[in-house]
């Protein structure tokens, strides 16, 4: 299989961070940028991560581009409540980092490495809000010409009741956050994947023992184990974390671990800011990720950890 070129967009965040920190030896995915946005926390502490874990990880030769620092039309909001104060769990980062970003913005950062491949040959995985690839599709738009594919994490239904005759809808944060960004890419036509918050929290979420046996993997494996430590989600009568944006990354991936629908999206941004409202069709440019092989998922995890024992880390 040939290297993809890629692009991340993301707001680290714990999930974020796991998922990135996944992908930087993935031996058929070329990072050739990462792009930061506000969402899980400030534009400023999203970007320390960023660039804090290309250090942890011997990284620092993938450029870091901020973004935008608030919504298109909106107050900034952020998830503090679960990634924590310094947006990685109970791990602690520097206040910080010897990496800089590189001076172009995220938006003209984005359209520079798109147009260096010819048409359709980049995939942007989004992991946070969309404000910077609204913007970009907003700015330039000959760029939906350019991306081959994007894959998203969030906004998308929380499920469906009987046989998919009555489909419920929900906010999810990524949307809320930036609804008008969201709706420039649902109706942009670049094919794009959907993976739903229901997937990571129920279907392919880790228990407090698959994150205990994570962090006895090596050195990757306890730098997540640290973050997942303070990560479990709320409402749920177990300890458990939710996988949702590696399971984005994973779309992209590995797509035969999930199973997927063409779907007809719509963004709402007047009457409840950030619901997606999702229809299904025969055939669409958006498929919504409905189930996935959690014991495929953990394979690939577990695995990509494991390959990373000659990695060393010091936290």
């Amino acid at each position: 299989m040939k290297k993809i070129p890629v692009i991340i967009d993301t707001d680290p965040g714990v999930d974020d961070t796991a998922a990135v920190a996944l992908s930087l030896y993935d031996e058929y995915m070329d990072i050739e940028l990462i792009t930061t946005v506000s969402g899980n926390l400030d534009l400023d502490s999203v970007t320390r991560n960023a660039l804090h874990t290309l250090e942890l990880f011997h990284r620092t030769d993938i450029p870091v581009a901020r973004g935008a620092s608030k919504p298109m039309c909106r107050e900034p909001k952020d998830a503090k409540f679960i990634h924590q104060a310094s947006g990685m769990g109970n791990y602690e980062p520097p206040a910080k980092v010897n990496l800089q970003p590189i001076k172009k913005d995220a938006v003209e950062a984005m359209y520079a490495a798109l147009k260096k491949h010819k048409a359709n040959k980049m995939d942007i995985i989004v992991l946070g809000p969309h404000t910077n690839v609204g913007t970009l599709i907003q700015k330039h738009p000959d760029v939906c010409g350019m991306i081959r594919h994007i894959y998203c994490e969030g906004c998308a239904p929380y499920g469906w009741e009987g046989q998919g005759e009555r489909w419920k809808h929900y906010i999810s944060f990524n949307a809320s956050s930036d609804p008008e960004a969201f709706d420039i890419v649902a109706r942009s036509g670049i094919p794009m994947t959907i993976v739903p918050s229901r997937i990571g929290r129920d279907v392919t979420n880790f228990t407090e023992e698959d994150v205990i046996n994570i962090g006895s993997i090596n050195d990757v494996g306890n730098f997540i184990y640290q973050m997942y430590s303070g990560y479990y989600e709320h409402g749920y009568i177990d300890k458990r974390v939710a996988t949702n944006d590696t399971c984005a990354v994973l779309a992209m991936r590995f797509p035969d671990i999930f199973t997927t629908v063409p779907v007809k999206l719509e963004v709402d941004t007047k009457d409840m800011p950030g619901r997606t409202i999702m229809t299904p069709v025969e055939k669409s440019n958006i498929e919504l990720v409905i189930n996935a092989d959690r014991e495929k998922l953990k394979q690939y995890f577990f695995g990509g950890i494991k390959k990373l024992d000659w990695l060393k880390i010091k936290i």
